[in-house]
């Protein structure tokens, strides 16, 4: 049982520290997605279809297919923060 009380103590303290590390007005947290640009080597074109995708540089591209483009000319890390216009 002492053991048990233990691990609680432990947990609670972690998240603790880890909860003071994340301000609470620190604004939205920033997640992002690599895009898929592996077909990109064999044929370099894209469709037309918008399927919009917000990429890290803060630029709307009209699909994933023009970010890779993109990624490729500039050849920056450009990863994707959201589905939609940014």
């Amino acid at each position: 049982m002492a053991v048990y009380h233990w691990v609680v103590t432990l947990t609670l303290a972690a998240l603790l520290v880890v909860d003071r590390e994340v301000p609470v007005a620190a604004g939205k947290l920033f997640f992002s997605r690599m895009p898929i640009c592996e077909h990109m080597v064999e044929s370099p074109t894209c469709s037309q279809t918008s399927n919009l995708v917000c990429g890290t540089d803060g630029v709307t591209y009209t699909n994933e297919c023009q970010l890779c483009l993109t990624r490729i000319k500039t050849k920056q890390d450009i990863q994707i923060t959201k589905d939609g216009k940014c």
